[in-house]
């Protein structure tokens, strides 16, 4: 099976084979930041309380489990286009410059507004190597806002996980061990057949966010908002 899934059953399938997560201390996400602490992304704030609600009641049902570090509430969006990390003289392609993202935050403006509003649909909870999530069904919404965010500044660099093999989701818990993998397989496959279908909400509009990377879960600064007027 490839290293990326392209849909959610391959996704879970993926995390259903796993013998061993992706840890807060080992994940990717730190070996990708480098001592890096800032970083610009294109997301949808959760807001809608319905949402937040079922989120919550699914966080309940795993924040016990040894290992599991829920997200707080301010965390909770779904990605739409990762950008870069702030440097004062950008050397890599991952990286961005202060006067970049002001000008990136205009240039993206027409594309991002000329897309309508759409339903999301979260749920059911499944789960990546690095953080327990829930699915967003959008009808491939999400994905045409990332594709729409490339072809609009194609200085953007593109990531494994844009294009087809974008998957929209709300993270709700990352890893700090491995100790409760068992335990966390058994309670998400219960979920998985027994949860009441999630909420659906609609998305109006997408923002551009800083955000400041520690041990703790990411704070946001709003740098931009764009209202999905279709």
């Amino acid at each position: 099976m490839s290293e990326l899934s392209t849909n959610f059953d391959g996704a879970w399938r993926r995390f259903q084979d796993a013998d061993s997560l992706r840890l807060l201390e080992t994940t990717l996400e730190w070996e990708w930041a480098r001592g890096r602490t800032d970083y610009f992304a294109f997301l949808i704030t959760v807001s809608d309380e319905a949402v937040r609600e079922y989120t919550s009641a699914m966080i309940a049902q795993i924040a016990e489990i040894p290992g599991v570090d829920p997200y707080p509430e301010h965390y909770w969006h779904v990605t739409v286009k990762g950008v870069g990390f702030l440097a004062e003289e950008p050397s890599r392609e991952d990286e961005v410059s202060l006067a970049d993202v002001e000008r990136l935050a205009e240039t993206v403006r027409p594309a991002l507004e000329s897309q309508a509003p759409f339903e999301v649909t979260v749920g059911p909870v499944n789960a990546f190597a690095e953080v327990v999530m829930l699915e967003a069904h959008d009808g491939g919404a999400t994905r045409c806002l990332n594709a729409a965010l490339l072809e609009a500044a194609p200085e953007l660099q593109r990531y494994a996980v844009d294009g087809e093999m974008f998957l929209p989701h709300v993270s709700i818990a990352r890893f700090s061990s491995n100790e409760g993998l068992a335990r966390l397989k058994e309670t998400l496959a219960g979920l998985r057949e027994t949860a009441e279908p999630g909420p659906t909400f609609t998305a109006t509009e997408a923002s551009l966010i800083r955000a400041h990377l520690a041990r703790e879960a990411p704070e946001f600064d709003l740098v931009a908002e764009y209202r999905l007027r279709g």
